[in-house]
């Protein structure tokens, strides 16, 4: 069978999107002199009609139809928004083969324009053979920002009945940061150069380029049986199938553009592409001294918050910084959330006038940094020591009559001591012995405390500062327990926890034991035959992560 069909897998789907349009080529590699569409979908708010214009170059115009508009409704971060679909084709004909290219694409709608990159086509001389079944990785853009998220799928293509699908190897996906999804599996009817094929999605992850230049979306290889009769063989229609066949499938490599972001970067630059919400709640803006201040930031957007790190919100001196403490949510893959939990303590007393600060994060579509601004209202500390002057004061006339009037209480006092009866007015005086007894107390309650301590650390040391999860210890791992056992690391750096492996002190073999783990893990769920994940517990990699958890624990304890 010839193997010509995969640059044709490469092409397939060909969309590329530019915010709120995607352009579509069906087919991907149309036939000369045959009519091919170019579906433009454009995503707006607005009610109005949108105006498209393109220079086809070589390529004929011989028709455009408006094939629907469709609505839905999205509430999201509080908000609620009615989003448009509409979708127009234009009916395209190629007059020679090779490579051709629609330029100038601009959309006017709803007063914005929209540009679009240069789309290029490839035109056959004739039609190619399509294959049985097939692997394609799904990258939507080829051109991004560094930091600028694209959603990479791997789909399995098939026309006949697959049986198994056993995954050889993932993909590296090297010089990314990788959020994985679990989407739900499905499977779709998906029409291929007049072709149906079953589309079942293998793996997906949202990749953020972290360099400029070439990089490279890898493979993904895999083995699928399937019958090898035809739909025509009459043991077939039974579900008798005679012959099975096994083949070894690999994804084509994408390869992506990645530009460097505009200079010169903003000193307020989150480092987030992409438009992002910033809202920042106080507790309380008036404080007495040694209160602590509490103040929550919340981020949401589709941005890599991953490593999104918490922006200084207070810079009096009035305030020490206690701690603070970062959780990520993840809602979809192109929503998410990081809220940061800020913990300052009032030092002094203090009136601190309202101020903003300001946050940055990079807009793609119009290539500027877009500033933010955060109000921090006014804040007041009192309930601090007043410094006591250590001249003599002058006496006025009000000390003089204080003094007078401190005189006639003593008088008054000595009198009623003269009228109390003998046995009162005779009893010795005790208040001598006070001194004595406070050091008595206090030589008891420190004994007493001393006790307690002591019997608490040896309970401590019973029980072993590093205990690793029983669970583990029995060869059975679950990723909720491993999150629940790091969650200190995870608290104080904000990071997956893979990245917090990698940035750990801990020894190579240790680092290596642990992502390949969580590798493994991810493998086995994202795997369209979710075999059994194997787990060997490794006794002296759990105990050193153990000791590393104990002692960020103990840095972070004041």
């Amino acid at each position: 069978m010839k193997i010509v069909g995969i640059f044709l897998f490469f092409a397939l789907t060909l969309i590329a999107q530019a915010g709120e349009l995607k352009i579509e080529l069906n087919p991907p590699r149309p036939v000369v002199g045959e009519v091919f569409q170019a579906v433009f979908r454009i995503f707006t708010e607005s009610n109005d009609e949108p105006e498209i214009t393109f220079n086809p170059g070589g390529i004929e115009v011989v028709g455009k139809s408006n094939q629907g508009i469709s609505t839905r409704t999205i509430y999201a971060n509080g908000r609620l928004t009615v989003s448009r679909e509409v979708t127009v084709a234009y009916d395209l004909m190629a007059a020679k083969s090779g490579n051709a290219y629609l330029r100038d694409i601009k959309i006017k709608i709803g007063g914005k324009f929209l540009t679009y990159p240069v789309v290029m086509v490839s035109v056959l001389k004739e039609a190619e053979e399509a294959p049985d079944i097939f692997v394609m990785a799904d990258v939507p853009r080829k051109e991004l920002y560094v930091g600028e998220g694209v959603i990479a799928r791997y789909y399995l293509y098939s026309k006949v009945p697959v049986s198994t699908v056993d995954i050889k190897k993932y993909p590296k996906l090297n010089n990314f940061l990788k959020r994985f999804l679990q989407e739900p599996d499905r499977s779709e009817r998906v029409s291929v150069d007049g072709d149906v094929y079953l589309r079942t999605q293998i793996y997906a992850a949202k990749l953020f380029p972290e360099k400029p230049g070439e990089l490279k979306v890898d493979s993904l290889s895999l083995s699928a049986t399937y019958p090898a009769s035809r739909p025509g063989d009459p043991f077939g229609a039974f579900g008798l199938n005679r012959n099975f066949r096994t083949k070894n499938l690999s994804s084509e490599i994408v390869k992506i553009q990645v530009l460097p972001l505009p200079i010169p970067v903003p000193e307020n630059f989150s480092g987030l592409v992409g438009k992002h919400d910033f809202q920042v709640q106080f507790g309380q803006t008036k404080l007495i001294v040694n209160e602590p201040l509490e103040i929550k930031l919340t981020v949401s957007g589709g941005g890599a918050l991953e490593n999104l790190e918490p922006p200084t919100l207070l810079k009096s001196t009035s305030f020490e910084e206690f701690e603070t403490n970062g959780d990520l949510k993840i809602s979809s893959a192109d929503d998410a959330t990081k809220i940061f939990d800020f913990t300052f303590l009032a030092k002094e007393n203090a009136s601190i006038s309202s101020s903003k600060v300001e946050v940055s994060y990079f807009d793609p579509q119009t290539k500027t940094y877009i500033p933010v601004e955060l109000t921090i209202p006014a804040i007041d500390i009192a309930g601090g020591n007043s410094k006591i002057s250590t001249s003599m004061p002058r006496e006025t006339p009000s000390d003089n009559l204080s003094t007078q009037k401190k005189t006639d209480q003593l008088e008054l006092a000595k009198k009623v001591q003269e009228l109390a009866g003998p046995t009162f007015s005779q009893m010795p005086d005790i208040r001598k012995w006070i001194p004595y007894i406070n050091l008595v107390l206090a030589f008891f309650a420190f004994v007493f405390a001393a006790t307690f301590l002591i019997q608490r650390k040896e309970f401590a040391l019973f029980q072993s500062k590093y205990q690793v999860p029983l669970s583990f210890k029995k060869g059975n791992f679950s990723l909720a327990d491993f999150l629940k056992w790091i969650s200190p690391l995870i608290q104080k750096t904000g990071k997956s926890p893979l990245l917090i492996l990698r940035d750990s002190s801990l020894e190579e073999k240790t680092k290596n034991y642990f992502i390949s783990l969580l590798n493994s893990n991810d493998e086995k769920s994202f795997s369209h035959q979710k075999e059994e994940f194997k787990f060997t517990y490794h006794a002296g990699h759990f105990k050193k992560l153990g000791q590393y958890i104990e002692s960020v624990k103990n840095e972070s304890t004041p």
